[in-house]
């Protein structure tokens, strides 16, 4: 058991009998009166989405997740199929339980699959992510870049993302994968 003062985004709960993942958390603490925490949930089995308070001296039971670094192989329209390197077990994930859908799945990344009872629950797509432009406009004029401009570029995921008027067509570049932003070329 912990306590709602030592939960974190990310964690595993038990939360009316069912698990759940702890999407995002926020601390209050007001001037009068107790603390408590504001918790969007997610329950593994069915994708719900649940928004709760809860006070701070309460206690949440953590459940145990264990995971596995999986390679990504290909997948069809509503799932992902995923190979341990070591063991080569494959297992498959619906797309839905993926941040981000397809946008971010290539096979060269590394994702953290989380099981809970033998049966994966979630998948982490890695913040950065190396993936190669496949369509973009030209660039601009040479010393235009005192105003920081940007372009839209579409990655070989088929992701777009807006870049600097210097990257072309056949460059691979690195993306923050939670913002969906561009971090820098390879």
């Amino acid at each position: 058991m912990s306590q709602t003062n030592s939960i974190h985004k990310g964690m595993f709960i038990l939360y009316n009998k069912q698990p759940h993942y702890i999407v995002e958390r926020e601390f209050y603490k007001p001037g009068k009166g107790g603390a408590y925490n504001k918790l969007k949930l997610k329950n593994v089995d069915n994708g719900s989405i649940l928004a709760i308070t809860m006070r701070s001296e309460e206690k949440v039971e953590e459940i145990d997740v264990s995971t596995r670094t999986m390679q990504f192989l290909y997948c069809d329209e509503d799932k992902a199929y995923f190979m341990d390197p070591v063991t080569f077990d494959q297992v498959d994930v619906m797309l839905e339980m993926i941040a981000g859908g397809t946008n971010y799945l290539h096979t060269e990344g590394k994702y953290i699959i989380s099981y809970y009872d033998e049966k994966p629950i979630t998948v982490q797509v890695p913040l950065k992510l190396t993936l190669a432009v496949v369509d973009t406009a030209p660039g601009g004029d040479r010393g235009n870049t005192a105003t920081n401009a940007t372009k839209e570029a579409v990655l070989e995921t088929g992701v777009k993302v807006q870049v600097p008027l210097f990257v072309k067509v056949g460059d691979r570049i690195i993306i923050n994968t939670e913002t969906n932003t561009y971090y820098s070329k390879e």
